[in-house]
């Protein structure tokens, strides 16, 4: 028969991805466990054995006060996804373990895992949308175009040997084969852009992909809205200078080659044929035609300390030379 005691501690379930970034998440496992323990839950620990496993596990999973994601972005996409095909509201925290852990940074969570697991602890709770493409869902960005093979091609011992330098690396290889894709955008609210894009995401992330970036001012995490970002081939040194500056320094408006807008569902098109895209670094087919949306605070987040900086000026900067720019990092 439990003691008092043993009845009231609560249930953690700690998902682990075992091949995140160098093996950090696993070989945190122990401390993890003690301290969760140590601060009055029981711990069950299921390790991933292949894609799509932390999803089946965490969507089945019952009886559970919290859910712990130990891996990289696309650990986080599968016991979100768990969650949402659950219909459980359970509280999800984030141990970043992955290579680039785009949106543990937007998130402002620690990359170190125990700083990550005190933080869990000590923040108060965060509503956070949630994206849908067909019948999926992606908890910051889906994107299609340069750098979006990049996020599900790299291998996964080149991401564990030299991390973030593993996107970069792998994205050079894509820009001397850049194809601009004819794509139609409507939203919502009847905002329709087409023409030729190097880029599109929709996002709900101040950094996606390891190399792009936004002004944390610009995302609020739970509006009901993501960002659209659509960036046009640059036609002259002059129109590239100015598109690197603006997407360096978070500025997306400052450029003329980029379109950026929000919007809580868009249908895009695709004319001359479909364009794979990336969801939180993992494939997906593209379509045709197909329909990206949000959903409305399904997800109740620990441990986030997002900054959340004065909004910038919109204005946009004064004409520089290309030697002024330097390239994104």
């Amino acid at each position: 028969m439990l003691d008092q005691n043993q009845e009231k501690r609560k249930r953690c379930l700690i998902v682990v991805n075992p091949c995140a970034g160098r093996r950090k998440g696993l070989r945190a496992l122990p401390k993890l466990h003690r301290y969760f323990d140590e601060n009055g839950y029981s711990v069950t620990d299921h390790v991933t054995a292949s894609r799509g496993d932390g999803r089946a596990f965490v969507e089945t999973a019952t009886d559970f006060d919290m859910i712990l994601c130990v891996g990289g972005d696309g650990t986080l996409n599968e016991v979100i996804s768990g969650v949402i095909a659950s219909g459980r509201d359970v509280s999800v925290g984030y141990i970043p373990a992955g290579s680039t852990n785009d949106f543990a940074r937007s998130l402002g969570i620690p990359y170190k895992p125990m700083r990550a697991a005190k933080q869990i602890l000590s923040e108060p709770p965060m509503k956070l949308d949630v994206g849908t493409y067909a019948d999926r869902f992606f908890t910051y960005v889906a994107s299609f175009g340069i750098f979006t093979r990049t996020s599900y091609s790299a291998p996964q011992k080149l991401k564990n040997a030299i991390g973030h330098l593993a996107y970069i690396l792998h994205g050079i290889r894509e820009v001397v084969h850049i194809h601009p894709v004819k794509a139609e955008i409507v939203t919502e609210d009847g905002t329709t852009v087409s023409d030729k894009f190097i880029f599109g995401s929709f996002s709900n992330s101040t950094s996606f992909g390891g190399v792009l970036r936004l002004n944390p001012a610009e995302v609020d995490f739970a509006d009901g809205r993501f960002e659209v970002m659509l960036i046009r081939p640059p036609k002259t040194p002059r129109q590239l200078s100015r598109c690197l500056r603006a997407l360096r320094k978070g500025k997306p408006y400052d450029s003329e080659q980029i379109t950026f807008l929000r919007a809580s569902k868009v249908t895009m098109r695709f004319p001359a044929g479909d364009a794979p895209f990336s969801l939180d670094g993992e494939y997906a087919e593209g379509k045709n035609e197909l329909e990206i949306g949000v959903l409305h605070q399904p997800i109740t987040m620990l441990g986030c300390h997002p900054k959340r900086p004065s909004l910038p000026d919109p204005t946009p900067e004064s004409d520089q030379t290309p030697a002024e720019s330097s390239p994104i990092v």
